[in-house]
């Protein structure tokens, strides 16, 4: 591709107006405020320079980004850390636009260090907090009950974090290890869940097949399917997802670095997309997989062919597939258009 039109486009996709739904915080802080953790604690002698950091954040398979996954939870200490986080995740994410943003946060991970989940929730929302009055970015979390540590653990966490339901705190989600954990035991806790009136999704058909998906959709209820990558393996539920209009919440460069697709050009986003399907675009962990909202958008465009017009409509979808009100939906929507209006003008000229 010509390095002049590589650079505009480049530039087109970062002014894009954006929404994201599927980011881990812990997963999105930026580089610098990792390296800054580590060496904090100055006992990582492979980690002297940032170089040695983004070396490390490489992966063999989906286990090893697991481990990987482990290892750089041990630098955050404090549940002050978190006001941190959010607020530099947030950050980054206007840099590039980003409106709208609705982000998993993992407190049961940090359980034996002493770390409360209430404690952990309040430093989230006091980041999202200060990043909305920095920098314009309205933000959400949705709580990970981490499918490893079971149901029960997990009721108990819903517990704790229901008085912050509609106070920064809007879902549940369910991430960890597909293949050891199914979801089927989290059918009663996630009902319980949307009685209290949380908002549901759960990462699924990943790592494991179709069967995945199904158990999220029909047992469990959810509104949206984190991942959703396997969907194809089974025509009926491709169907089902279509006629339903349930939302995937894709993240291909994730895929592809897990090892979970083998190449950007066999991800399935662009058939699901042009079958019909609800398809969002988001960057999971970005940090840990050395990607962004704005490298999404870009390897579809460079890679899968998507136009303008398909970005435009994917960036619509992810409005569409959020916890948003339907008010607000549609204020947000008419704040898209504006933008793209004015950025199609600016970039292409008027028609």
């Amino acid at each position: 591709m010509n390095t002049g039109f590589s650079d505009k486009l480049r530039q087109f996709i970062r002014e894009m107006p954006k929404a994201e739904l599927h980011l881990h915080m812990e997963g999105a802080i930026p580089v610098e405020t990792l390296f800054h953790l580590i060496r904090r604690e100055g006992n990582e002698p492979s980690i002297k320079k940032i170089d040695d950091l983004r070396r490390k954040l490489c992966y063999k398979d989906f286990e090893h980004f697991i481990d990987v996954w482990v290892w750089k939870n041990t630098f955050i200490r404090d549940e002050q850390d978190f006001e941190e986080i959010a607020y530099q995740v947030l950050r980054r994410l206007s840099e590039q636009n980003v409106k709208y943003v609705e982000a998993f946060y993992s407190p049961g991970d940090y359980r034996r260090k002493g770390l409360s989940s209430q404690g952990i929730t309040e430093c989230l929302i006091e980041g999202k907090e200060r990043a909305y009055r920095d920098f314009g970015i309205r933000s959400e979390l949705i709580v990970d009950l981490i499918r490893d540590h079971g149901p029960a653990i997990g009721r108990q966490r819903l517990d704790e974090l229901t008085p912050y339901l509609g106070k920064g705190l809007i879902g549940i989600g369910l991430g960890g290890s597909e293949q050891e954990f199914p979801a089927d035991p989290y059918a009663a806790l996630y009902h319980e869940a949307k009685k209290r009136g949380f908002r549901l999704t759960a990462h699924a058909g990943e790592v494991m097949g179709a069967d995945a998906i199904w158990t999220v959709v029909e047992k469990l209820g959810v509104e949206r399917v984190g991942h959703g990558v396997r969907a194809y393996e089974d025509p009926q539920l491709v169907s089902l997802l279509k006629e339903r209009q349930i939302p995937l919440e894709m993240c291909v460069m994730s895929n592809v670095r897990t090892g979970v697709c083998r190449s950007i050009e066999a991800h399935p986003i662009k058939q699901y997309h042009q079958e019909g399907l609800m398809v969002t675009v988001n960057s999971d962990d970005p940090t840990m997989f050395n990607t962004s909202i704005s490298e999404e958008y870009l390897v579809l465009v460079q890679k899968l062919g998507f136009t303008m017009s398909d970005l435009k409509r994917l960036s619509m979808n992810s409005i569409d597939a959020s916890f948003m009100s339907a008010e607000d939906k549609e204020r947000m929507k008419s704040q898209f258009e504006k933008e793209w209006q004015r950025l199609i003008e600016k970039h292409c000229g008027r028609s």
